[in-house]
């Protein structure tokens, strides 16, 4: 027996594929620890529920030892692995005495399984294909398209359950997003091959702050993100990015003193960044140095606003998508200068 085996997942709800893993390895060790991922994320399609009320689903599963069970938040970090590879450790460490014995466990259903390969020092347990396959993403389109939730135990579905009654407004949101999704993506279903999309993104800062819009539709309304939108046909990419910051924040700015304040381009291209299909943003970093804010106005965005850099670290589960993630990734490369501690 193993004194200890994690188990990572996102558990966006528990299923009971979930639940078994879980129960497999409390058979093998005497203490499992669950990290629960994309802790401090905005509701979306993909991660309806915080990381608190996953942690309450899973602790409602009566057929698992609560006794042996620790379960710990944690938040993504896209583009910094080396950080999220240490947090996990963290965690562990907090967790666990000096000389036990630790394992971690998962199921290798596709690429996105690499990280169980990450941990040369735990012995790796390898569970199989559980339920057929069944994934989270199943139990949450279900309950989108018809109210109707299944492939979780009975605590977890009344859980589930409570919560669109008590929830009504969120769940009627999260519903509107995903119809709204499905039928974007319909429009592609005739290509010939699955579209690749290329947008631009623009970071300004000025005066310590950072200019951001607040979507107006969906996916994400209401939620923080970089102004910006897809490559035209016939357009460079540093057109777009100009186009299309002009564009979403009516900022007062001459074209040329913008292109003059670029200081930086990255690309970020995590194949699973966008919910509506597979995205490449090109990233733009602005820094403008004025000695007032320049005017904005907002035209397509629900608003466009100044937001002091630290602040940002307190809004993060209101940002769209990666962007926060984006943002700080950027920033941090070029200056240094944003807390990375919360990546």
């Amino acid at each position: 027996m193993t004194d200890v085996i994690v188990y990572i997942g996102r558990f966006q709800p528990p299923t009971f594929a979930h639940l078994e893993i879980i129960k497999k390895a409390q058979s093998l060790a005497k203490k499992v620890i669950v990290i629960v991922g994309s802790a401090k994320k905005a509701r979306s399609v993909c991660n309806p529920w915080t990381s608190r009320e996953r942690i309450e689903m899973l602790r409602s599963a009566e057929e698992i030892d609560h006794k042996r069970l620790i379960i710990a938040p944690m938040p993504n970090s896209n583009y910094d692995f080396s950080w999220w590879l240490a947090e996990v450790e963290k965690i562990v460490k907090q967790n666990t005495n000096l000389n036990d014995s630790i394992g971690v466990i998962g199921y290798k259903k596709d690429d996105t399984s690499y990280y169980l390969d990450y941990f040369p020092k735990w012995k790796f347990v390898e569970m199989p294909k559980l339920y057929n396959g069944l994934s989270a993403a199943q139990v949450r389109e279900r309950l989108f398209e018809n109210n109707y939730v299944s492939h979780a135990t009975y605590e977890i579905v009344k859980w589930l359950n409570n919560w669109v009654v008590n929830n009504d407004v969120i769940y009627s949101a999260l519903k509107e997003e995903y119809h709204c999704i499905k039928k974007y993506k319909d429009m592609w279903k005739s290509a010939p091959f699955a579209p690749v999309f290329v947008t631009t993104n623009a970071i300004v800062t000025c005066k310590e702050n950072i200019l951001l819009i607040q979507r107006g539709n969906n996916p994400g309304k209401n939620l923080y993100a970089m102004p910006g939108g897809f490559l035209e046909r016939t357009e460079f990419i540093t057109d777009c990015a100009v186009r299309e910051l002009k564009e979403k924040t009516g900022i007062d700015v001459d074209i040329n003193v913008l292109r003059k304040s670029l200081s930086f381009v990255k690309v970020f291209d995590d194949p699973f960044r966008d919910q509506m299909g597979r995205s490449i943003a090109h990233v733009h970093l602005f820094n403008l140095e004025l000695s007032k804010f320049p005017n904005v106005k907002p035209s397509d965005a629900y608003d466009v606003r100044w937001m002091p850099l630290k602040n940002l670290d307190g809004l993060q589960d209101k940002f769209f998508d990666d962007h926060y993630q984006i943002i700080k990734n950027v920033l941090k490369f070029r200056w240094g200068e944003l807390n990375e501690s919360n990546c």
